[in-house]
């Protein structure tokens, strides 16, 4: 006990003797030599159990001290040491990866220059094959005279059926021969590629702006009454091990010459009104694969490509309240994708469409966005769990200006609000390292896959039985840009 508090104890214990003293000799009547007796006794009482209650600290007390005080020290020390750790693993890593860069660029380089060779074979096939297709068109040797002009349209073609190529002009040579003008071939359309069945494979603008071609209306109405508006699928990979993440449907119009892309339809589907009923078909062949993808036990997830003026459909709008009411696992397997543009500019009615779905589990991504001032917390808010943005866009040193976060860490910005971000257009090997540098840890583009039709029912005519040994792979054809 420190000694203030000794002096304070004896000064109350005589105060207290004193005061007992005082209490026999007024209150109780005793002389002087009893009251002073009694004042004594009381102090030696308050002595001795004071005496008895306060004791020296023991030799346990003691060691409980030095059990505290060396658990103090391992702690610090035990600090002290995961601070080194840390500092010598961060060192590790950082060499570890100037090693490694090294190599990494020679691969991406090795990549290249393999995705280039593949691609000159792929454009010198396609001049092979426009050549025999001119040789067989020519006829035995003939007198050639000039063509004659091409008659101009006075009004646009109807609606109707397509119709055979006509027959080159014939006139007669002076010999009497049959002499035939020679036509100029027209540009092939681009032909679809084989079809696959994704449980096989391993791991437009709304408004129109300009006049509406009616050909093109005609083609796509006659499209919709035949259903040759086919479902692609295109594969979103995951880096760096490219295992097959989910898919993104895509709407192609099959005609007898080739296919047309959605930039050559779209955009006279939505000034005709049939962008609705051409995205409620994409729906359901989506909910059709996604359906057969959990079937089969495959956490793989299908993207819908959607116009904005969809959330606007009612019959679309019931269509997907109803996937999501029956069957609320394919809902979750699917995800509706519009382009960033249309995103941000939904109207108040199409802002309600979106909460009402997202509030019943349905999913979005946003496609194209190439405005990279992003509020996570606002995307998140708003349903949002995918971003897609050009690896171009990305990759590109002049993206950081003007932003408030470097493109570098956006991918971890937006994982922390449970927004995934899935790096598109990819074409060249040299990417995947600086998308991995970006860490990024998704991506898609014509190097991991081309958009492929899905073949949803089993072909009429029986199909050569497959070896055994060959498995069933998706194996993409070389892609070659348009002009």
């Amino acid at each position: 006990m420190p000694k203030p508090a000794v002096f304070f104890v004896a000064f109350a214990m005589a105060v207290t003797a004193a005061c007992v003293g005082v209490i026999a000799s007024y209150g109780l009547g005793f002389g002087g030599a009893e009251s002073a007796l009694a004042a004594l006794s009381a102090l030696a009482l308050m002595a001795f159990a004071h005496m008895a209650f306060v004791r020296p600290p023991g030799l346990d007390e003691s060691r409980l001290e030095d059990l505290d005080r060396l658990a103090t020290q391992l702690q610090s020390r035990v600090e002290t040491l995961d601070v080194r750790i840390s500092t010598l693993d961060a060192a590790v890593q950082e060499r570890a990866r100037a090693a490694a860069r090294p190599l990494m660029e020679e691969i991406a380089a090795l990549g290249g220059l393999v995705t280039s060779v593949a691609k000159e074979v792929a454009a010198h096939e396609l001049t092979l094959n426009r050549v025999h297709l001119r040789l067989d068109a020519i006829p035995e040797p003939v007198v050639a005279v000039p063509a004659p002009p091409p008659p101009v349209a006075s009004e646009p073609p109807a609606a109707r059926e397509p119709e055979r190529a006509p027959e080159p002009p014939v006139s007669r040579a002076p010999s009497g021969r049959r002499v035939a003008a020679p036509a100029t071939p027209a540009a092939p359309k681009p032909q679809a590629p084989e079809a696959f069945d994704p449980l096989d494979a391993e791991h437009g603008p709304d408004e129109p702006g300009g006049p509406v071609d009616r050909g093109v209306a005609a083609r796509v109405e006659l499209a919709l009454r035949d259903d040759r508006i086919d479902f692609y699928l295109q594969p979103v990979v995951a880096l760096p091990n490219r295992r097959t993440l989910h898919y993104e449907g895509l709407s192609r119009l099959r005609e007898p010459d080739g296919i047309a892309l959605p930039d050559e339809f779209l955009a006279v589907a939505a000034a005709e009104g049939r962008l609705g009923e051409i995205d409620r078909r994409a729906i359901a062949r989506g909910a059709r694969v996604a359906a057969r993808l959990i079937e089969s036990g495959r956490t793989v997830g299908v993207f819908v490509n959607i116009a904005a003026s969809t959330l606007g459909d009612e019959g679309a709008v019931s269509e997907l309240i109803d996937i999501a009411e029956r069957t609320p696992e394919v809902a979750r397997a699917l995800t509706l994708e519009l382009t960033q543009e249309a995103f941000e500019g939904l109207d108040q009615a199409g802002r309600e469409t979106r909460k009402a779905l997202s509030e019943r589990g349905w999913r979005f991504s946003i496609d194209q966005a190439t405005d990279l001032r992003i509020e996570p917390r606002d995307l998140a808010r708003r349903g949002v769990r995918f971003v897609k943005v050009p690896a171009a866009a990305l990759l590109d040193p002049e993206a950081a200006r003007g932003l408030a976060i470097h493109p570098s860490d956006l991918a971890s910005l937006l994982l922390r609000h449970g927004v995934d971000l899935i790096a598109t257009h990819v074409e060249e090997e040299s990417e995947v390292p600086e998308l991995l540098d970006h860490e990024v840890r998704a991506a898609q583009g014509h190097l991991f896959g081309v958009p492929r039709p899905v073949r949803e029912d089993p072909p009429a005519t029986p199909e050569p039985a497959r070896a055994e040994s060959q498995p069933r792979r998706f194996q993409p054809r070389p892609f070659v840009r348009r002009a």
